[in-house]
């Protein structure tokens, strides 16, 4: 891209101050987040489209952006933003109409900007767009303060992909070269698969012969601390329990009491030699019988 056209979409997409419309494509948990803490920072998000039309309408009301089909955001908007499954971000946007000097963003952890291939083709700025947060569809501009947001784009775009994270509270990730699988195995190991954690948890405390629906309720906010902990220390001192003391006696109970549940056992095990990874300051003697114990061919 060159001359004045180049300069014009240097001038857009690599200053503080973007000027130019935003449209939506996937009026969903993320999407709607999204186009509602861009128009709280001033951004002028256009047009938002969603699967289910009453959603769309519901997010544009909320954003001030106008409901509209997918071709008309990508003929409208200057930065169409690709809020839509990962499955799917090919497909939509392969099937649509780019220009030189437009941009297309996806929110993808995982799929890299192979994926924007024929907007890239027909001249258009690709990038990425990453929040590492959960969202649960009614989040406003607050949800993204304080988190990291996973960038890249093609020059200029990144910069300024880089600008709108700050300017949402956030702190940009360049993602340029990243194992982006691995990057978003990560993020699924701390976000999703907490939730798996929890179901484990609850299942042996209804073993325990406590009632399972209680048991959110009581451990959420144990969950909540040890959260609020790693945000504040590195992980050896943010570790409480029995594996940080080294209380060997302990974890042999716990692997006993586990025995009739095979998967729950070979689960604690698992975590445990993880634990054991980090840096804790425990009795030499105490690592060694914890890392038998956690030796899963060990029956406690």
């Amino acid at each position: 891209m060159a001359g004045a056209e180049g300069e014009a979409v240097a001038e857009r997409f690599g200053s503080a101050s973007f000027a130019g419309t935003i449209g939506v494509i996937g009026a969903g948990r993320l999407g709607g987040a999204l186009a509602r803490a861009l128009v709280a920072c001033g951004y002028r998000v256009d047009k938002v489209v969603g699967r289910s039309g009453d959603l769309a309408q519901l997010l544009a009301r909320a954003s001030g952006a106008a409901p509209a089909s997918a071709s008309e955001v990508v003929a409208a908007c200057d930065l169409v933003v690709l809020a839509v499954p990962d499955g799917v971000i090919e497909v939509v946007a392969g099937a649509e109409h780019w220009r030189p000097g437009q941009a297309v963003v996806h929110c993808s952890g995982a799929v890299g900007l192979e994926a924007l291939r024929v907007p890239r083709a027909r001249g258009a700025l690709v990038g990425c767009f990453h929040p590492l947060q959960s969202f649960s569809g009614d989040d406003g501009p607050e949800r993204f303060r304080g988190v990291t947001v996973g960038v890249e784009g093609s020059a200029p775009l990144a910069a300024w992909l880089e600008t709108m994270a700050r300017d949402l509270g956030a702190t940009p990730l360049p993602l340029e070269g990243v194992d982006r699988a691995r990057y978003h195995a990560a993020a699924v190991l701390v976000s999703n698969d907490v939730v798996a954690l929890m179901a484990a948890a609850a299942r042996t405390w209804e073993a325990a012969g406590l009632p399972r629906e209680e048991a959110r309720a009581a451990l959420a906010p144990l969950l909540l601390g040890a959260a609020r902990n790693i945000e504040a220390r590195p992980l050896e001192q943010a570790l409480t329990g029995p594996v940080a003391r080294g209380d060997v006696e302990t974890v042999r109970r716990h692997l006993e009491a586990l025995r009739a549940w095979p998967d729950l056992l070979a689960l604690y095990r698992a975590l445990g030699r993880e634990l054991l990874g980090l840096a804790l300051a425990i009795d030499p003697a105490a690592r060694a019988a914890l890392e038998a114990l956690f030796a899963d061919e060990v029956v406690p």
